[in-house]
């Protein structure tokens, strides 16, 4: 059932929507301003392999804003313009609410909130993830240039970082990929071959080897799976 927040509960339902994430967590607020704690988490959840989304917009980050983000060294980032959107979930548990990931608004503004969990608001769960991906996918992708003070050579370092995993078997090309199931642009990882929608249905299961339809490198048609999700060609271009 869903359950109203006040701003204290909205804090503390971000903060354990990013505690608790198993796989991944996507923030979308088109303000960023980290505050302390929301950055610690978020670096633990990289630590144990979540993967980390945020969808920001209104203007480009500032240098100091950017400057926290590259801490974040596997971070997917996404810039909309007119994104006025304000959502937090993980693969369990989400928050729609009027608060912006901005330490401001945290401390300083009246704030409210819903929070609706996978098992017991299943459908509207879906449908605020559902149009997440809609913003995600409509949204550009933003790498950050090394924006780290002393940090000789960062910018080279830093580029394109957001879709780099320590455990991907393959290199790419390209930043862009195929979700192996539905086919729609995503960031090529193949690691994560699967938008978050059908991730969110394969994951009940978590058959590694069941069958989809697109080679997640090339999106054409071809037999793949989560532990082999590109088609042969692909495999020896990569």
């Amino acid at each position: 059932m869903a359950e109203f927040l006040t701003t204290k509960g909205v804090s503390y339902k971000i903060e354990n929507i990013i505690r608790n994430a198993k796989r991944e967590v996507v923030l979308v607020s088109p303000f960023l301003q980290l505050s302390p704690t929301f950055l610690e988490r978020l670096k633990e959840a990289e630590l144990h392999k979540v993967n980390i989304t945020i969808i920001y917009g209104k203007n480009d980050l500032k240098a100091s804003e950017a400057d926290q983000l590259s801490q974040l060294k596997k971070l997917n980032l996404y810039f909309l313009e007119n994104l006025h959107a304000k959502c937090f979930y993980n693969e369990s548990e989400l928050v729609i609410t009027s608060m912006n990931m901005y330490s401001f608004s945290e401390e300083n503004n009246r704030e409210m909130g819903i929070c609706l969990t996978k098992r017991d608001d299943g459908e509207l769960y879906e449908e605020a993830v559902r149009e997440s991906i809609s913003i995600m996918n409509a949204a550009q992708l933003k790498p950050l240039n090394g924006t780290r003070k002393g940090s000789k050579g960062s910018e080279k370092k830093n580029q394109n970082f957001s879709f780099k995993r320590t455990q991907s078997f393959f290199q790419s090309k390209s930043n862009f990929g195929h979700c192996i199931r539905c086919g729609d642009s995503i960031p090529f990882d193949t690691d994560r071959p699967y938008c978050g929608s059908c991730f969110q249905t394969w994951s009940q299961f978590e058959n590694p080897d069941y069958e989809e339809y697109n080679c997640h490198k090339c999106g054409k048609d071809n037999y793949s799976t989560m532990i082999k999700p590109v088609c042969y060609s692909c495999y020896k271009s990569l």
